[in-house]
């Protein structure tokens, strides 16, 4: 089986929901204002690519900077065998080395090995997991992730309706950073607000996204001591190593990083300054290869490995490593809808759990004919 064709057939404008929390420029917002990350991130058009080997097709959301990557690099991923994934990914890899070694690269790489796993998986009529392991589990635990701060009434209802739905941990953003001078108490009342509402039966983590500097950092971190908090995710930059080592030995609470970390290099560094909570993403840090690869290495460290956000390609990847190393998954709530009206398939959690099903490849299909809903639809693009 080889790769016959590599092509974006559609094309969507979204306008996803915009929601407040605490974000690195916010240094600048006087300056350029209030800038969404989304837009930042070049993810306000979705195209979504499509690979052929034989009868088997395989379909895959991406944005347009890296669709224009592939473009550039379709001619060496073309009559490609399918069953030479490892291969493939390591040529692409080596190959894209001057302009590479992480993120818009590393993205399209991620793209190619998860179309290839999906239509050799679909080749052998088997889920992606029983190709790279089996299933260690029957179910994985999901934690709810949401809890943008609008107004005190709002973020309560929301965490008790977690609990609610069966949830034994959730994650909340923060707001601010240093640029504001009450910041850590500002954020700290968000916190106190949680606890109040659900208690502490429930695991707390807390997201301030690549936000923070040291100092604020460490202030957050001793502020934070007392409300028992599972983790604290991206306080720092991605490439400030050196604050990741400091605070980790100034605080209890275990620091999370990793969503913009790329491959087992980075992971490395992180391991090496004291990270345990690895949060790679498999659509960004390389694929199911590298995936793989980054499990051996946290475990290797005795950190584990929970992915950012549970898309389907994460899904997979969890299922498929110990419970140990990768022990739950993300479930951003309120994209739930934006998702089942645009592919068919995603497990959603019930009672706090994911279940993944027998489908062959990763078990999706995208819903073409629904896109139109939220904006233009260009077809057939090619």
């Amino acid at each position: 089986m080889k790769i016959e064709s590599l092509r974006v057939i559609n094309i969507m404008e979204v306008k996803q929901p915009l929601f407040p929390y605490v974000k690195p420029t916010d240094y600048y917002i006087d300056f350029i204002g209030d800038e969404s990350p989304t837009d930042a991130a070049m993810i306000n058009k979705i195209y979504t690519l499509e690979m052929k080997s034989g009868d088997i097709i395989s379909y895959y959301n991406t944005t347009e900077i890296v669709a224009d990557f592939i473009k550039a690099i379709e001619s060496k991923i073309i009559g490609l065998d399918l069953e030479d994934i490892s291969m493939a990914w390591d040529y692409m890899y080596r190959y894209t080395l001057p302009v590479g070694r992480g993120g818009i690269a590393m993205h399209a790489i991620s793209a190619i090995n998860l179309l290839m796993y999906d239509i050799y998986a679909k080749s052998l009529g088997i889920p992606v997991y029983r190709l790279i392991g089996g299933k260690t589990r029957k179910k994985i635990v999901a934690y709810a992730s949401h809890l943008h701060p609008t107004d005190v009434k709002n973020l309560q209802d929301e965490a008790i309706s977690y609990v609610n739905e069966g949830y034994k941990t959730m994650k909340m953003r923060f707001l601010y950073g240093p640029s504001k001078i009450d910041g850590v108490e500002k954020n700290i009342e968000l916190v106190k607000i949680i606890r109040d509402a659900v208690g502490y039966n429930v695991s707390l983590a807390c997201d301030s996204w690549m936000s923070w500097n040291y100092n604020f950092a460490l202030k957050m971190a001793q502020s934070l001591e007392k409300y028992e908090i599972a983790w604290m995710e991206e306080p720092f930059l991605p490439d400030d190593f050196e604050s990741m080592k400091l605070l980790s030995k100034k605080t209890d609470i275990p620091i999370s990083e990793g969503e913009h970390h790329y491959y087992i290099y980075d992971v490395k560094h992180l391991l090496d300054a004291g990270i345990r909570i690895i949060q790679c993403d498999t659509v960004w840090a390389g694929g199911i290869t590298a995936m793989k690869k980054i499990a051996a290495l946290a475990e290797a460290y005795g950190a584990v490995v929970i992915p950012h956000t549970g898309n389907v390609y994460n899904l997979h990847f969890i299922a498929s490593e110990p419970e140990s190393i990768t022990p739950m998954a993300e479930f951003l709530t309120k994209y739930r809808e934006w998702m089942e009206q645009n592919i068919s398939g995603i497990p959603f959690p019930k009672n706090g759990y994911f279940e993944l099903n027998e489908k062959a490849g990763f078990g999706i299909e995208y819903l073409p004919k629904n896109q139109v809903k939220y904006g233009k639809s260009k077809e057939n693009y090619n």
